[in-house]
């Protein structure tokens, strides 16, 4: 009955500000790359009981297979800076669903900008009242078909 009550009470705290330091893995689809390494931080600002807006900033290492070239040559990693905004809804005290919009600089070879787009689930794993661990899955799709993985987010969350 005691952890009964524990976990209502835990689903009906409010949202509070936070904001995560994380390294991502991301394993892109039909690509000219076959892993790409991320480190990422993200902000939340809440809006509602389980709505909160979201603000991510990151650096993206993508490495190109090696099969595509016959010649010893190995070209350098691409690099991109992705920046993106968006929402995070809480289905209860742990668990979301989020999206994001925004834009990858890319900031070695052609140096374009392409349009950013992501969605998928993720959940909390509390440490204490103020910090978490952020476990997150989303499929990405940047433009021109430049780059679409599947990423997974492992992250620090830091609450106040």
């Amino acid at each position: 009955m005691i952890c009964y009550s524990v976990f209502v009470k835990a689903q009906d705290e409010p949202l509070k500000k936070a904001f995560s330091l994380g390294a991502e893995l991301g394993i892109p689809n039909v690509s000219v790359y076959n892993i790409g390494l991320t480190v990422s931080g993200k902000g939340e600002l809440p809006v509602s009981d389980k709505l909160a807006i979201t603000a991510t900033a990151a650096y993206s290492t993508f490495f190109y297979k090696s099969n595509l070239f016959t010649s010893s040559k190995t070209l350098t990693a691409a690099r991109f800076i992705p920046l993106k905004a968006g929402v995070k809804y809480y289905v209860n005290q742990g668990i979301y669903f989020e999206g994001e919009l925004g834009t990858a600089i890319e900031t070695n070879y052609l140096k374009q900008d392409l349009f950013a787009f992501s969605i998928g689930p993720g959940f909390l794993i509390p440490i204490d009242e103020k910090h978490s661990v952020d476990f997150g899955l989303r499929y990405e799709k940047w433009s021109q078909h430049q780059v679409q993985q599947t990423a997974i987010r492992f992250a620090y969350r830091f609450g106040w």
